[in-house]
């Protein structure tokens, strides 16, 4: 009973995480669907390109509270830390890849955060590293690839050094991964110098 019990909330919150507030925003707020336009994501990022910083601030402040709050409710019902890393992981995985948006979501960024974050609190020694690479370039994407690096090897020592629990490792490595995957293309045109830098100014086109 135990078993599926915690194969269900790991699946509810796969559902949760799959409820994309950035093409909700988007579709209420100017009728388009974010996933047309600029880098194709219904991330803050993308948002805040196409309608403006106020639009991606919205949607970058509720999925962050995506990745706390259903862990937050979780931990306060149950007493296995295994499930909800495991949930945490779901919840991201939900988010990039959402079952009912044809599994064409965001690239984990603002959920990835909030979910790691809220369960290895440490790594806030990251949110520098981000901001400091991301203002002086202003690549968004590289901020997050360094940081996500970053993080992997951070929790990696810590958990060599016993500093922090082994199973931290799979939440630890596993959402700052699957965010360096999602920035794959953004990676390609890093490297051909193609990269679009972030600007406050909207750009709504396709």
């Amino acid at each position: 009973m135990n078993i599926f019990i915690n194969i269900t909330v790991i699946i509810i919150c796969y559902l949760i995480g799959s409820i994309q507030i950035g093409i909700i925003y988007t579709k209420i707020h100017s009728g388009i669907d974010i996933r047309e336009f600029g880098s194709k994501s219904s991330g803050a990022t993308n948002i805040s390109r196409t309608l403006g910083f106020k639009a991606g601030v919205f949607v970058l402040i509720i999925d962050i509270l995506k990745g706390i709050l259903p862990i937050l409710i979780l931990k306060t019902v149950m007493d296995f830390q295994l499930v909800a890393i495991l949930s945490s992981c779901s919840l991201v995985l939900g988010h990039c890849f959402p079952i009912f948006y044809q599994f064409r979501g965001g690239k984990g960024i603002a959920t990835g955060t909030g979910a790691v974050l809220y369960q290895i609190p440490i790594l806030l020694v990251v949110i520098p590293i981000f901001l400091i690479i991301s203002i002086l370039t202003r690549f968004i994407s590289l901020g997050s690839i360094i940081s996500c690096i970053s993080s992997i090897l951070i929790v990696t020592v810590l958990v060599i050094t016993n500093n922090l629990e082994s199973e931290y490792l799979i939440i630890g490595v596993f959402i700052p991964l699957l965010i360096i995957f999602n920035h794959r293309q953004n990676v390609k045109r890093l490297i051909e110098k193609k990269e679009n830098k972030f600007s406050f100014k909207k750009n709504v086109t396709k």
